[in-house]
């Protein structure tokens, strides 16, 4: 898709608070292109309602420019000269103090254009049927529009757009003006701008026919606190320095970067209706003009956001002060932790099919990526350090997640082909914490009915070992639970385990030592380094038999021409006297291999545990020079049942 198309959402919410800027007059930083004319209309008397229409208005906004053929402020009390003052952009008062002396029942546009260069062409949105109700003292009940159309002009590639009803609720003009047109600074008071904003049936389409459409987005709440230099200046500064490469200016772009996004805060988002369609021509297909189209249809039903830490906005803690003044504790900037919702996602492609019911994404935080801007505005980035600078995430939640790919054709080498796979996966989290340099050192991943079905004829070594025993199908669920210790330099396996319908269970917990900070250096050479001085302290292994060592046993009696009852008793033989003999004949291996063998004649739980002697555990270089298994397991304690 084109520029157009993907910045036409960013468009479309710059066009709403445009329509209220209008009935303003927010500070330019360019003079009037036209002066607004006053029409014929008796100038009220004092304390008297009234009509002042304005014709022909232009406003240079930055490099916005905003213009309407009329505008009227009905139910005013505002004389012509008063209008005039308040819409001047190079009045002496201050914009915050000249807002708030506009009051009116209503202000209409009937016809609102919007323009923007962009690359040697222009992107125009046209706003019909703009009416802001109730304006007292700068504040506007509600602002609405009845729709829009989004164009690009000049020569190029064609792009559209345009959406329907448009309403912000609650905004407090003098508080944007605030925002926009005086310094302020980590202390300076928060400001909620707006209740919220809707906008429905948005619409955008490309010149390769890529279609995207957007059914309703509701943002709530959104509050900001004036920063060093206002959001106007700093905006303007971010458009026009990008794509800088000096390192000063870029460094200069990262300090404005962090300072804006501290500023801000949103009590919560949501866009229902996504969908977007890619005709995918040929010349937009992988192998240019002639190849075979690619179109590809996309869905989300519901995305949403929205704070869950102590800097939530909203929630009755708006309001005791000043106009738009956010009271008690909750700052924007405040630290806080949110969470992301997608619900209903299809995508459908020749490439494959994939359908998700839902992802959650908790505990986002933008902190590190707050950090890493203002370390770059200080010099430049070490690539080493990126990584402790990315968003922080708590944690990542899958349902009912289906994966369809059809076949892969050879080609060139017939090695590469491969048949359709499909799986599905009922549910999925991974849960991180303590992160350090951006790694998390505490995490648990479980995963529960990953299942799919597995191809009749597959050469693939561990689906065909398989489908020998009689699998057609594959369920699995599982858990990961790690955590790493920095004071005893330990990495702890709380719990890995695997379990398979109609297969069984494998368990395993164990303490590994000599992991220390080193391992998480950003250097690939310092950690694996770090990785050699790692040793065992203790192993724990559990296994349950759910039917696939019984299937084992049954392939390989019927190719041994035996019972299985009879080829179990010659394994636990085996075990009973092999597993002795070679870990040296201790009582400990006696009984490792007594468990063993009950294990294989009559399969039910098999547990074994295992701990080095020496506190220190057993490394790797314990490992490879010992001169036999036996002297390696002398340095153990361990235990072994079967039940």
């Amino acid at each position: 898709m084109t520029r157009s198309l993907t910045t036409g959402v960013a468009r479309a919410a710059l066009g709403v608070v445009a329509c209220a800027t209008l009935a303003a007059a927010l500070p330019a930083t360019v003079p009037l292109l036209a002066t607004p004319a006053l029409a014929q209309n008796p100038a009220p008397s004092a304390g008297q309602a009234g009509t002042v229409a304005l014709d022909e208005v232009v406003l240079p906004l930055g490099p916005v420019t905003l213009k309407a053929p009329k505008v009227e402020l009905r139910g005013t009390a505002l004389s012509r000269d008063e209008a005039r003052a308040i819409l001047d952009p190079a009045g002496p008062a201050p914009w915050r103090t000249r807002l708030d002396k506009l009051d009116a029942r209503e202000i209409v546009i009937p016809v609102l254009r919007v323009e923007q260069p962009a690359g040697g062409r222009v992107q125009v949105a046209v706003y019909h049927d703009v009416v802001a109700r109730d304006v007292t003292a700068g504040r506007i009940g509600i602002l609405e529009a009845g729709g829009a159309t989004l164009t690009v002009e000049g020569p190029g590639p064609d792009a559209a757009g345009a959406y329907g009803r448009l309403s912000i609720r609650e905004l407090d003009l003098p508080g944007l003006a605030r925002l926009l047109a005086e310094p302020g600074g980590p202390d300076a008071a928060p400001v909620r701008v707006y209740a919220g904003v809707t906008a429905e049936d948005i619409a955008l389409s490309g010149p390769d026919g890529a279609a995207f459409r957007i059914a309703r987005i509701d943002a709530r709440d959104l509050t900001g606190r004036p920063t060093t230099i206002p959001w106007g200046e700093t905006a303007r500064a971010l458009a026009e320095g990008a794509g800088r490469k000096d390192a000063p200016e870029r460094a200069r772009m990262a300090g404005l970067a962090a300072d804006l996004m501290d500023g801000v805060a949103i009590g919560g988002l949501e866009i229902s209706g996504i969908t977007l369609a890619v005709p995918g021509g040929p010349a937009a297909s992988p192998g240019g003009p002639g190849a075979k189209p690619m179109p590809v249809q996309a869905s989300l039903a519901r995305l949403t956001y929205a704070p869950d830490g102590e800097a939530k906005v909203g929630e009755g803690k708006v309001g005791g002060g000043k106009a738009g003044e956010v009271k008690g504790e909750v700052k924007a900037g405040q630290p806080a932790l949110g969470e992301m919702r997608a619900e209903g996602l299809a995508v459908e492609a020749p490439a494959g099919r994939v359908a998700l019911k839902g992802l959650t994404l908790s505990g986002l935080s933008l902190k590190p990526v707050l950090d890493g801007l203002r370390r770059a505005a200080a010099g430049p980035l070490d690539p080493a350090e990126l990584r402790r600078y990315a968003p922080a995430l708590a944690g990542i939640a899958v349902n009912d997640l289906d994966v369809d790919l059809p076949a892969q054709a050879p080609g060139a080498d017939p090695l590469q082909a491969s048949g359709p796979l499909r799986f599905a996966l009922r549910s999925g989290s991974l849960a991180m914490s303590e992160p350090r340099d951006g790694v998390p050192t505490a995490s648990r991943l479980t995963v529960d009915g990953l299942t799919g079905a597995i191809p009749p004829g597959t050469t693939a070594p561990l689906l065909a070992d398989l489908a020998g025993l009689g699998y057609a199908s594959l369920d699995l669920s599982g858990i990961v639970d790690a955590r790493w210790d920095e004071a005893a330099r330990e990495l702890t396996l709380r719990d890995v385990t695997l379990t398979g319908k109609d297969m069984g269970t494998a368990r395993i917990t164990g303490t590994i030592g000599g992991i220390g900070k080193e391992v998480f250096d950003p250097e690939p050479m310092v950690s694996s380094l770090a990785l050699l001085g790692a040793s065992a302290k203790s192993l724990g292994l559990t296994l349950e038999n759910g039917g696939l060592f019984q299937r084992f046993v049954d392939q390989q009696a019927k190719a041994q021409s035996l019972k299985p009852e009879e080829l179990q008793r010659e394994y636990g033989t085996a075990a009973m006297l092999g597993i002795p003999a070679v870990l040296g004949g201790s009582p400990s291996a006696k009984a490792l291999g007594q468990a063993v063998s009950r294990f294989v004649v009559k399969p039910g739980r098999l547990s074994v545990s295992a701990a080095a002697k020496d506190p220190a555990g057993l490394g790797l270089m314990d490992f490879s020079t010992a001169p036999s298994p036996g002297k390696i397991f002398d340095r153990l304690t361990v235990t072994a049942t079967a039940e």
